[in-house]
């Protein structure tokens, strides 16, 4: 039996060790908390935007030490272009010519220690709502993890808006340890004032101690979330889901069930060579047809359909974002949609934020050479 790659041996061995440090954190979590809860509104800077606050708002989590990008500028734009006003949340300084800049485009900035990740900037940002008794119809918590929007006039949050009575956001996975339970990933998660108000919600956060593990902040942030309100009983909502996917590509043409195999990403060489034969055999009939939706199926169900097959989900579901992170498959679908959009499959978002994704790619190819 060969060796499995490089990458993934230095990812689980990374994984591994941090769950061993999650154990001596979880120790000292009854001081951690009572220490935390109360400095948390306490150790922030708070600067006044030009905007006023609405019915919809958005909870903006940054974390860029070297300076906001043009795609964060783009993506508050964007919100305020659908009905949103915007609170940022920055985990780290803001300079002073962000902050300028800032300000037309915000109600309000929040400025606190790099602690937490997204899920302690977000506690952060839900608890200071709260402790101004800010109402609101429903609130989106958002990180700079992806780029947004990468397809013209999204109308994704009136999309959320509907979509959405309790809790949710746009991508929902399914959990198979916990029939009919939902994941929702914490890039974007979508709260009603409902929800907000209710001592399921604030249970959840009144337990939930900030930590700069990143095992800890997955499993007791994202998954833990998600895990209380299926708990809860409540209604949990995506627009994105596996089960729409599968629905969108049972429709889908011969034509883009070839575009999808074309910018399909794998990390798996047996699905490479599986997609790259199918490729060779296309043909316009039931058969090929058929084999390729069972294909699709079976990747989807190991991998995440929004990162192995990138050309549907943009061109048929319509997902607007793509995640930065430097996961290998995550590399790979960015360097597939560059060459869908240079090729004129996929539609070219700003140019602006298409150059940082591209960018993303040869940065990482550069430190890959070095390796």
């Amino acid at each position: 039996m060969s060796m499995p790659p490089g990458w993934k041996i230095k990812r689980e061995l990374l994984a591994a060790w941090d769950q061993l440090k999650a154990l001596g954190l979880i120790m000292s979590f009854p001081f951690r908390k009572w220490s935390y809860d109360k400095r948390e509104l306490v150790d922030i800077k708070i600067y006044e935007g030009d905007r006023h606050h609405g019915e919809n708002i958005i909870i903006y989590l940054i974390y860029q030490p070297d300076g906001l990008l043009i795609s964060n500028y783009l993506a508050i734009q964007s919100f305020i272009s659908q009905g949103s006003e915007i609170l940022i949340v920055s985990n780290g300084e803001l300079s002073d010519s962000d902050l300028e800049k800032l300000r037309p485009l915000t109600w309000r900035v929040i400025v606190r220690d790099n602690l937490g990740y997204d899920f302690g900037g977000y506690r952060c940002g839900l608890n200071y709502m709260k402790s101004i008794n800010y109402d609101f119809d429903s609130v989106n918590l958002i990180n700079d993890s992806i780029w947004f929007p990468i397809i013209p006039n999204s109308n994704i949050l009136s999309r959320l808006h509907i979509a959405v009575s309790d809790f949710g956001g746009p991508v929902c996975l399914s959990n198979s340890k916990s029939k009919g339970a939902g994941l929702v990933l914490s890039y974007w998660l979508t709260i009603k004032n409902g929800l907000f108000k209710s001592e399921s919600f604030w249970r959840y956060w009144r337990k939930y101690i900030p930590t700069e593990n990143k095992t800890l902040t997955v499993k007791l942030g994202e998954r833990g979330l998600s895990r209380q309100m299926n708990k809860d009983g409540r209604e949990i909502s995506g627009l994105f889901t596996l089960e729409k996917f599968m629905e969108a590509m049972e429709l889908a043409s011969v034509d883009q069930l070839t575009l999808t195999l074309r910018y399909a990403s794998f990390t798996d060489p047996i699905f490479e060579q599986e997609c790259q034969r199918m490729l060779e055999s296309v043909q316009k009939n039931e058969i090929w047809r058929s084999s390729c939706l069972a294909f699709v199926r079976r990747v989807s169900a190991k991998r995440n359909f929004l990162h192995s097959f990138c050309y549907p989900v943009i061109a048929i579901l319509g997902v607007p974002f793509i995640k930065k992170n430097n996961l290998k498959l995550q590399v790979e679908m960015r360097k597939k949609y560059i060459a869908a959009v240079k090729n004129g499959d996929l539609p070219m978002p700003d140019p602006q934020i298409f150059n940082e994704i591209a960018e993303s790619v040869n940065s990482t190819n550069q430190t890959l050479a070095f390796r």
